[in-house]
């Protein structure tokens, strides 16, 4: 399929604020151009968004649900009643579960268990028979707790269910709610109707922290920390949170940005054997963890686990106390991800002809389905063909006659809304604008289709299915590359969803171009006097000719730090190249 022309938009400049803003912060003005694109305006904006303080986190009990909810706690801890923290399966529910067990054990719990559900066995959700699996006999019989981790905001029957048995339940959840809550003892989730606290996008993980703060300042508060008794530094359980907030992809502004700049820094030092061994077989070298890192390297890691079965190991490997035994488990969930990514390729490759016959065709969305696909994997692959293709697309797996898959889409289609319209054809459904989660007998995917591509053509233009590259500054002579801007660029960081990495435009000479591993682009460029190694992930099919052309041309990229060889260089990471206009 030949290569799609993409559009460039590149964000319009107010030169006279940009020019007082540098003055004020006496920043370069690409910077500052940046930060205003981003809502700071101001020097307490500024030095809040470049100096994010922990001290600047709000009260835990500014939650609905808080004072219950630790209220609960303190009485299990009084009585030493057996404590099930219950986790969802993916990276968030995972480091959140992790971090409740290892709290919970601090403070003072001597029966502290932790359990998840099996992806392929019970699914997303709050499950009795994964409890049931997982915590030896008669601990249900205790009278427990159970607190649960990034799910059981709509599992009221299953909430019930334990109730009945005996136990009392606090749900933690960062899920947009459902009408009807379930009637737990206590219910943390920001989104809740009538929440105060201000920060709505929390992870799964960072509700479980404010859950820790809250349990943590009671207890000191009324002085029911015993003489001795070592009170848990909360920083210390950040890394946990760093992990879960940027797996998950929620907005990394405001306090997750608090909370993730911290986590990273307490990364870094690597005082948590499961972590640390981790990222040693993902090959994180040099000074600091940065979120990228956790996005394509810890994170998939130990995503893999769960994507293939069952995620019990990443949870044991963030929880191990001993360095031979964490050692063990990273290499297994390292050799449980290259099984992923072969599983992952060989679904995708096999799309990718699906989606290309489908586009021919003029579809403005896909459908995409294969007997026998790994349901663990079939989310990342409609990622893939969304980042293909550009068009909204759904992802199932068939197998016994039942159709599970996987949605994702594009800005300006709501997704969720447009499948909602039929929802009688599903047998489970849920999700939000961007990405859906369904299973539907095989036989109606034929109205599904109908469906789907009606309701895109009369929403979808052609000038949306066409990829488009944000530019935040386009580069006219080389302020960009001074070693001030540099300095001061990197103090951006952390990046991810809400405050991605910006991607700049200029005109350059890019030579030697030579593919390396698969398909990827090594190149060096000159931008004014500005010579810069440079790599092109996945490029090296679309633009090695044009580069052996020996032609200038307008280059988009991301600034990195790249270290080798404990030698440390700033680089481009090309993202797309466009030949100058006559």
């Amino acid at each position: 399929m030949s290569r799609i022309e993409k559009i460039w938009e590149i964000a319009p400049i107010d030169h006279a604020r940009v020019s007082l803003l540098a003055a004020e912060l006496e920043l370069p003005e690409p910077l500052a151009a940046i930060l205003l694109g981003r809502g700071v305006e101001s020097r307490a904006q500024a030095e809040r968004f470049f100096a994010p303080s922990l001290a600047d986190l709000p009260s835990p009990f500014l939650m609905t649900g808080m004072p219950e909810a630790v209220a609960v706690v303190l009485q299990a801890l009084a009585k030493q009643a057996p404590v099930i923290v219950y986790g969802d399966y993916d990276v968030d529910g995972t480091t959140g579960a992790a971090l409740l067990f290892i709290f919970l054990k601090n403070v003072g719990f001597t029966d502290v268990y932790v359990c998840q559900p099996h992806r392929l066995l019970e699914g997303y959700g709050l499950h009795l028979e994964a409890i049931l699996r997982a915590v030896p006999p008669g601990v249900l019989e205790q009278a427990p707790l159970v607190i649960t981790v990034d799910c059981g905001i709509s599992s009221n029957i299953q909430v019930r269910q334990l109730q009945d048995l005996g136990c009392q339940v606090v749900v933690t959840d960062h899920h947009q709610p459902p009408e009807e809550l379930p009637k737990a003892e206590a219910v943390l989730d920001p989104q809740q109707k009538g929440c105060g606290f201000p920060e709505k996008n929390l992870a799964g993980v960072g509700v479980a922290f404010y859950l820790a703060m809250g349990i943590r300042k009671a207890l000191h508060e009324q002085g029911l920390f015993k003489e001795g008794q070592e009170i848990p530094n909360l920083k210390s359980y950040l890394d946990l949170v760093a992990v879960g907030t940027v797996a998950d992809m929620v907005p990394i502004i405001g306090i997750n940005r608090i909370l993730v700049k911290a986590g990273l820094e307490v990364l870094a030092g690597s005082v948590r054997p499961g972590l640390a061994e981790l990222s040693r077989v993902s090959g994180i070298s040099g000074a600091g963890v940065t979120c990228e890192d956790i996005g394509y390297r810890i994170g998939p890691r130990l995503n893999a686990a769960g994507r293939m079965g069952d995620a019990g190991r990443a949870l044991e490997l963030l929880i191990s106390q001993d360095q031979e035994d964490a050692k063990k488990l990273a290499l297994e969930l390292n050799a449980e991800n290259e099984l992923r990514k072969s599983v992952l390729e060989a679904m995708c490759q096999e799309a990718v002809v699906l989606a290309e016959t489908a586009v021919k065709a003029g579809k403005k969305g896909l459908i995409i389905t294969g007997e026998g696909w790994h349901p663990g994997v079939i989310g990342i692959g409609a990622a893939r063909m969304v980042e293909k293709f550009n068009r909204p697309t759904l992802f199932f797996t068939i197998k016994d006659g039942m159709a599970k898959g996987s949605g994702r889409s594009v800005s300006g289609v709501n997704l969720h809304g447009l499948l909602k319209e039929r929802d009688e054809l599903f047998t489970a459904f849920g999700g939000h604008k961007a990405a859906v989660g369904l299973t539907l007998p095989a036989e109606n995917l034929p109205e599904l289709e109908a469906h789907f591509q009606q309701r895109l053509g009369e929403i979808v233009t052609d000038t949306m299915l066409v990829p488009k590259v944000g530019i935040a500054w386009h580069e006219e002579h080389d302020g960009i590359f001074e070693p001030g801007f540099l300095r001061m660029y990197e103090k951006m960081a952390p990046f991810g969803m809400g405050n991605p990495e910006p991607v700049f435009s200029a005109q350059g000479l890019a030579e030697k171009p030579r593919e390396v591993g698969v398909n990827h682009l090594k190149f060096t460029v000159r931008f004014n006097g500005a010579i810069l190694d440079g790599i092109g992930f996945g490029l090296a099919g679309d633009f090695q000719g044009l580069i052996e052309g020996g032609q200038p041309l307008n280059v988009a990229f991301k600034l990195r730090r790249n270290t080798y060889r404990d030698k440390t260089s700033w680089q481009v990471e090309a993202v797309d190249f466009k030949q100058l206009s006559p």
